[in-house]
């Protein structure tokens, strides 16, 4: 072993006796480096992701650490440096593959894209978490947005490819539907993917996606399959479940389901704290911790809160699909969008909310339907399934807005319905009975 080798505990061969030996430095390899900050961000959440615990990990010390990089900042920005690198090397296959295919018919590229989702929520977990973790702190914090935003374009520019092999038109993949159907469908992935059901769900969707979302494409028993999944999903007995429709309590327990409401949509479920909570409804944290034990009841709490403003909002006819919140909007959904993909984050460290996340991925697009309905935008054979889909991308896509220019919930969805018109009248004419 040479002096480069050395490992940083190793005492140095004139340590005295009782006296701590000094830390001899080794180089801080970037693929360590990286495989440290997934690992703390699979255990702990971006947030966890500070200087002491990353030194910890990598057995140096956090002068070591600044010296070498400088501030918390200077620090993600490096580990998004080697993010980089490593999306390079993951999906070198995947490109050589595409290439080697040339045009890709429906049916090979739902098989590529699964295959694809079930190495990075499986194998490639860690990694994952750090980039739906990345897209979805930079929702709200600008500083980070810089340092991702190279590692998110890469991804973005595979799918982009990925699209245009499969005839995909130009505005779909430029409104960031494709892209942010995979964001939002990996964070899923990774906290349901070895469900029987959720897998089928995810298998007839990516087909529908493929195909051109038209409910007349593909096998026929797709939309009987897809009831029966949706219902497969369903909470079990013993599940912490949301109630749908849950009356709006006027007290401060209902002030305090709206707080966290707000912080899941706004700042993700880690920021739902029984102190944070406890502050914004007025009450001591004893009185709250009380009705609310655990950090996963007021996270409840403020799902039925987001969904039954939701459903009221569509009964009212003036749902925003999809829209994000805004801090200082105290009336509407709160982003069911954002809120939900939350959860499915978080659900990747709390057992508990999945079943929750499954629910959430079940009920993609129910409004959306009833929205397009209302639009008279159903008769291009956008069925249930076909509006789930493109509600995954259309999330996917509202989530990302801040890291994707030009896109957002309304472009996507507009793409989306021009698609599925633009297929509908490509279909050719039935022949007329003899």
């Amino acid at each position: 072993m040479n002096a480069d080798e050395t490992r940083l505990d190793q005492p140095t061969a004139t340590g005295a006796a009782g006296v701590t030996p000094r830390k001899i430095r080794k180089p801080l390899v970037e693929a360590e480096f990286l495989a440290a900050a997934c690992a703390i961000v699979e255990r702990d959440g971006l947030a966890g992701l500070a200087l002491r615990p990353l030194a910890q990990a990598l057995d140096v010390s956090v002068t070591v650490l600044t010296n070498r990089y400088g501030a918390r900042l200077d620090v993600i920005a490096a580990i998004g440096r080697a993010a980089c690198a490593e999306e390079q090397r993951l999906f070198a296959p995947w490109r050589r593959r595409i290439a080697a295919l040339g045009t890709l018919t429906p049916q090979t590229a739902a098989d590529l894209a699964e295959a694809l989702l079930d190495q990075l929520a499986g194998r490639e977990r860690a990694f994952s978490l750090l980039f739906v973790e990345m897209v979805q702190a930079c929702a709200w914090d600008e500083s980070l947005r810089p340092l991702f935003r190279p590692w998110f374009d890469a991804r973005g520019a595979f799918w982009d490819a990925f699209g245009a092999r499969c005839g995909m038109p130009r505005e779909l993949l430029a409104s960031g539907l494709l892209n942010g159907y995979f964001v939002d469908e990996l964070a899923f992935a990774i906290a349901l993917g070895e469900g029987p059901a959720y897998r089928l769900l995810r298998r007839i969707g990516l087909r529908r996606l493929f195909a051109g979302l038209r409910a007349d494409v593909g096998p026929s028993d797709d939309a009987a399959l897809f009831a029966l999944l949706v219902d497969d999903l369903e909470y079990p007995s013993d599940a912490l479940a949301v109630m749908h429709g849950a009356a709006l309590a006027p007290d401060w327990r209902g002030e305090a389901a709206r707080a966290s409401a707000v912080l899941i949509a706004t700042r993700g479920v880690g920021a739902v704290t029984h102190r944070a909570i406890a502050a914004a409804a007025g009450v001591p944290h004893t009185t709250l911790a009380y009705r609310f034990p655990m950090q996963q009841d007021l996270v409840i709490a403020g799902l039925e809160h987001i969904i039954s403003n939701t459903l009221q909002s569509v009964a009212r006819g003036d749902y925003k699909p999809l829209g994000t919140m805004e801090p200082t909007d105290d009336e509407r959904g709160y982003g069911v969008g954002p809120a939900t993909f939350a959860v499915a984050i978080a659900a990747a460290r709390m057992p508990a909310l999945v079943p929750c996340a499954a629910d959430m991925r079940r009920r993609r697009g129910i409004n959306l339907h009833r929205i397009l309905e209302q639009r008279g935008q159903t008769a291009f054979g956008i069925d249930a399934l076909a509006a789930q889909v493109i509600a995954i991308g259309a999330i996917g896509a509202t989530n990302a807005a801040a890291l994707h220019a030009g896109g957002g919930v309304e472009r996507s969805l507009g793409a989306a319905v021009d698609w599925a018109r633009q297929r509908a009248a490509e279909r050719p004419a039935a022949t007329p009975p003899r």
